[in-house]
């Protein structure tokens, strides 16, 4: 049996902030949003101030993008980027590493 059997696939959402917040503010915004619509809390996957990627199911990708676009009611809003299969696929696009120094 594979493991995606067990454990089912995983949908990545890449998403921004209007304007840069720490992890721990982004947390608890994602937080607020997810409880007020008794939603599980998407797992943070990667996030550097303005742009992050949150990890879900695919069952729950388009209410999860939904919750998000809505908000929080806060002065800060966050944006939906794109939603991909892969992890690789969203750090190539919006995360860039460095081109190697000779």
């Amino acid at each position: 049996m594979v493991v995606k059997e067990k454990r089912g696939r995983r949908r990545y959402i890449a998403f921004r902030v209007e304007s840069s917040m720490s992890d721990e503010e982004l947390l608890a915004a994602l937080n607020v949003i997810m409880s007020r619509r008794g939603m599980k809390m998407p797992k943070l996957i990667q996030f550097d101030g303005n742009m992050g990627i949150l990890r879900c199911s695919p069952a729950d990708k388009d209410r999860v993008v939904m919750a998000l676009s809505e908000g929080s009611g806060t002065q800060r809003t966050i944006e939906t980027l794109s939603t991909s299969g892969t992890l690789l696929t969203l750090r190539e696009k919006y995360f860039p590493t460095p081109e190697p120094r000779g």
